[in-house]
């Protein structure tokens, strides 16, 4: 047993349900590691299995979507991964924990020398952001984009990783944050602007070839379909609405499973998609193709050519903080927990 501190949710409800414990860590089972978590990830997940509105997750459980850290404790079974070995990866839950046993086929050598803080910013919106980009929708260099919400962990890595395949990329984001959104290489339009579809059409010459859209409902058909151009392929990836402001919207669930319904026929006549993005499915269905694409962006940040936005980093103790400040969107970039202390 090794001695391990843990945010624990035992209930349903704002951010102050979470509680931090001390617990004892058993040894790693079949194919599993102990790992000393170096930093983990704050989502918008997190939040949403807190009020209830994530599928599959129910109370009581320990958030954290991903994580970085160390292995120092292997299991049997296990090939591939030693002790000392830097590591990520993608669990779905657990992660806001010092020392976690975490199964090995999900994890991916990380490298060494880069920031853990900045590493974590690149796992799940990293992957979220690549496989969007690279294996759903493909665009082509010198095409058009849509990106939503273009400040935030995601969006500012799918603009980013745009640039870096030649695509040209159209991000919003609230007015205070449109210079920000400028200085990654892509047009920046106010997400609240007047003839908002217009705009985006006439930038784009006629339409996007793929709109990334985390909000759903009325806002994907309106702000998303509406400017694609024949072809073209609108992605929803999120919910945001359902849990904004960190409790549970009924009315906005209700928005996202029936503001976005399309003709069939109108979808083939145009030759446009509809697409939905989740990486915990991916994870769980596709792990080798998970693990390369996770590696591939690893990669990119250990050359420096990916260069993820870190917003804040708290201790773990103040995990229920870390998820205010994203229930306000107090900052820009990814939220770290770092166990240990802010570092």
């Amino acid at each position: 047993m090794m001695d391990a501190l843990e945010v624990w949710v035992p209930r349903k409800g704002d951010a102050q349900a979470l509680e931090v414990r001390s617990v004892q860590l058993a040894a790693p089972g079949f194919g599993q590691v102990t790992v000393e978590v170096e930093a983990a990830g704050v989502a918008y997940a997190d939040i949403a299995m807190r009020v209830g509105a994530y599928p599959g997750v129910n109370v009581p459980f320990v958030p954290g979507y991903d994580f970085v850290g160390r292995i120092v404790r292997v299991g049997d079974g296990v090939d591939g991964f030693a002790a000392g070995d830097r590591v990520g990866g993608i669990t779905v839950t657990g992660c806001y924990a010092s020392l976690r046993n975490v199964d090995a086929k999900l994890l991916v050598k990380a490298p060494e020398g880069c920031d853990a803080a900045k590493l974590v910013a690149a796992t799940l919106n990293g992957l979220t952001a690549w496989q969007m980009l690279k294996r759903t929708t493909a665009p082509e260099k010198g095409e058009w984009v849509l990106v939503h919400g273009a400040s935030g962990g995601v969006g500012t890595l799918l603009v980013d990783l745009a640039a870096l395949g030649g695509i040209k990329a159209i991000g919003t984001s609230s007015a205070g944050n449109l210079d920000f959104v400028r200085s990654h290489n892509c047009v920046a339009i106010d997400y609240a602007a007047d003839a908002f579809a217009e705009k985006v059409l006439e930038i784009s010459g006629g339409g996007v070839v793929a709109a990334y859209d985390h909000i759903g409902g009325r806002h994907f058909r309106k702000r998303s379909m509406a400017v694609l151009r024949d072809g073209g392929v609108g992605v929803l990836y999120g919910a945001y609405e359902v849990s904004r402001g960190g409790r549970f919207r009924p009315a906005a669930l209700i928005s996202l499973l029936t503001g976005g319904r399309y003709s069939p026929l109108d979808l083939v006549a145009a030759s446009k998609g509809v697409v939905t993005y989740l990486a915990d499915a991916m994870v769980r269905h596709r792990v080798e193709t998970y693990r390369a694409d996770m590696a591939d962006v690893y990669a990119l940040v250990e050359t420096g050519a990916l260069n993820p936005i870190v917003g804040a980093r708290l201790a773990l103790e103040r995990a229920a903080e870390a998820q205010i400040m994203l229930e306000n969107r107090a900052v820009t970039g990814k939220i770290v927990l770092v166990p240990g202390g802010a570092a």
